[in-house]
């Protein structure tokens, strides 16, 4: 299994579902107006948060977290370390599967079970994930990544003419470097993917460019996080856009031109289906990976028998969406620091500690 680069800046650019489906609204709940800011900040975060850990994983090439973890800090607190990251995986595609078909079933197949809309994404995920690895979601996500990035355009552009300036106005006053940074964190941590980057990395078919593609990948996301951020912010105005849940969806509802063309919703549905069971594809391939790594079993395609009836049945048990903003949080402010920051630091240390003293 091996990884292109180009593939590797796709992959990061699917990132933008999860980041205007889910994190544009807490954001402006934070932020308001100047939210636009706070995406900025977050593009900058992204991008410190992005070189930070692909620099540590060409630090220890050909190896992912578990493997470097082990040979870093040894057998047993190797692994223990990465038991956050673990835990941090199998909740993020749970959560995400809840949220994503809660959202889609009233809108393409209402009075359908929800646990029938998450046995078909989970179907796809299995699918992908089994018969062509992280080779076969790279391909999707060259496949998907330009057809998004077209699909937002468009939108951007039919309903310009909704678009009110006075909306972003007053500037910075009314909220002050607290509140945007606060609102900044949300998406920054999806930036440069939930910490998959620490896994990814070892599969690359030249390591050496994984920093620049990496980069390049954070770099278009945050330019269509931006303007999507701006576009909701100046048709529904920050107050009413922070209290709607998914505002960019509502927000193409909104395109109307001459009674011609409307209900574009449904089209930008099933190409944001694939673009987040991309994502998830990827979340289920390294838990997979990484717990099979842990538990040093031989196949990580036979442990994902496990890790995927595991991750269904927990979305199972989420009864509704009131915890999803609850979890969000945690992921944010404890999660985070421990898996986006404490860890890969004690490993940069010990990589760096341990290179000195080969070479002297």
């Amino acid at each position: 299994m091996k990884l292109s680069s180009a593939q590797l800046v796709w992959i990061i650019v699917t990132e933008v579902c999860a980041i205007i489906g889910v994190r544009i609204s807490p954001a402006i709940a934070i932020s308001q107006q100047d939210t636009w800011i706070s995406m900025l900040a977050a593009g900058v975060i992204g991008a410190a948060l992005t070189l930070f850990t692909v620099h540590l994983s060409m630090l220890n090439p050909g190896q992912t977290l578990t493997q470097f973890s082990r040979a870093l800090l040894g057998k047993w607190f190797g692994r223990i370390v990465v038991l956050p990251y673990l835990a941090a995986w199998y909740s993020f595609c749970t959560v995400i599967l809840r949220d994503f078909t809660g959202f889609l079933q009233p809108i393409l197949i209402d009075r359908t079970p929800l646990w029938i809309m998450m046995l078909i994404i989970m179907g796809l995920m299995i699918y992908l994930t089994s018969t062509a690895g992280i080779t076969g979601i790279g391909r999707l996500c060259q496949i998907v990544g330009p057809v998004i990035i077209i699909t937002l355009v468009i939108s951007f552009v039919l309903n310009a003419g909704h678009a009110k300036g006075h909306y972003l106005l007053p500037v910075f006053s009314d909220t002050g470097w607290i509140s945007i940074v606060k609102g900044s964190l949300g998406p920054a941590i999806w930036l440069p993917g939930p910490y998959t980057l620490l896994v990814v990395v070892a599969f690359m078919r030249n390591p050496r460019k994984a920093l620049s593609s990496s980069l390049i990948g954070v770099g278009i996301t945050i330019v269509l996080a931006l303007a999507a951020t701006l576009m909701v912010l100046m048709v529904f105005g920050p107050n009413l856009a922070a209290k709607i849940r998914y505002p960019y969806f509502l927000y193409v509802r909104t395109v109307d031109i001459l009674d011609f063309i409307q209900n574009m919703d449904i089209f930008f549905m099933f190409i944001w289906i694939f673009g987040v069971s991309a994502q998830l594809s990827l979340l289920l391939f390294v838990a997979s990976h990484e717990s099979a790594q842990w538990f040093k079993a031989k196949s990580w395609r036979k442990f994902m028998w496990f890790s995927a009836p595991a991750i269904y049945a927990m979305a199972l048990l989420i009864p509704d969406e009131t915890g999803f903003e609850a979890y969000y949080n945690f992921g944010l402010y404890v999660v985070f620091p421990i898996c986006g920051i404490a860890i890969p630091l004690l490993l940069w240390i010990v990589t760096l500690f341990r290179r000195k003293s080969v070479a002297t």
